[in-house]
């Protein structure tokens, strides 16, 4: 008997000392507004422990139970509001309900004014007007040499002086245009009030050829137009003269030993107007 009274005394103190010991919390996390937050984490962290963390269920509550005694820490984090943060939750023997009110965050934009005005550039590497033309937009510009020079003069604009834009081709004035295979880059207008030129820039066209690579490389081509295309005139008397126009352009370039290097272009055009053949050619070394 003596036995069995000591067991019974044993496990009711050890019962009342984990009833004394143990304890839950529980709540709800809702908007400003009083609705349920859904699948908001609550996370409980004691002084000396690891962090536990749930989340809210359809109807925003939550609860943790079995917690030891003691003082915890309390985060809620929902996408949209602010964090919630409690440092004094006391856990003890009694079940504890502690509801979260969730603040919705505020976006802040930070704005920096400064008091230094921009300074004018006059380098002509800043040139706002600039257009330089080159690699995938220079492919985009016509192959044929009379629409390439109408799109050039286009964006160049109007220039000044009575005798209209000028193009340089290498640095050089009074130039053919090259074949578009031949040209490496186009500035136009690049720096109008540059100490070289004769006059203002505005309408200037600087065209830079294809300088030699350490690696052949070339290509032929053909284009053109056949007159079975035209259509006949709309006053009557048959049809037209026949116009016909095509293109042939071919260019190679490489090294020529470790210092020197070529590009080599050939285009020839032959255009039918009115029944008249005239033959354009040119060779550019």
């Amino acid at each position: 008997m003596r036995y069995f009274a000591i067991v019974f005394l044993f496990g009711l103190a050890f019962s009342t000392l984990w009833a004394q010991t143990t304890g839950s919390l529980r709540g709800q996390v809702t908007d400003p507004s009083g609705a349920a937050i859904t699948d908001a984490t609550v996370v409980m962290t004691p002084a000396a422990g690891s962090p536990i963390a749930v989340q809210s269920n359809a109807q925003g509550g939550y609860e943790f139970k079995s917690l030891a005694a003691g003082k915890y820490s309390l985060t809620v984090v929902a996408q949209g509001f602010s964090l919630y943060e409690n440092d004094n939750v006391v856990i003890a023997d009694q079940p504890l309900r502690l509801n979260v009110a969730m603040a919705i965050e505020v976006e802040r934009q930070k704005i920096q004014v400064s008091d230094t005005a921009p300074t004018v550039d006059v380098n002509p590497e800043n040139n706002a007007g600039a257009i330089v033309i080159s690699g995938k937009e220079l492919e985009a510009l016509p192959d044929d040499p009379d629409e390439l020079l109408s799109d050039l003069q286009a964006l160049a604009g109007p220039s000044a002086g009575p005798n209209g834009g000028q193009m340089y081709i290498d640095g050089f004035t009074a130039g053919q245009l090259p074949p578009k295979s031949s040209i490496r880059e186009i500035r136009i207008n690049q720096n109008p009030f540059s100490a070289e030129y004769d006059k203002l820039g505005y309408g200037r066209i600087e065209i830079f050829t294809k300088p030699g690579t350490d690696k052949y490389h070339g290509q032929v081509y053909v284009i053109g137009n056949d007159s079975a295309f035209n259509t006949n005139t709309p006053f009557g008397g048959g049809p037209e003269p026949g116009y016909d126009t095509v293109q042939f352009n071919g260019n190679i370039g490489g090294p020529i030993g470790k210092k020197a290097s070529f590009f080599f272009n050939v285009e020839r055009r032959n255009i039918n107007e009115l029944s008249r053949s005239t033959p354009l050619s040119s060779i550019r070394l």
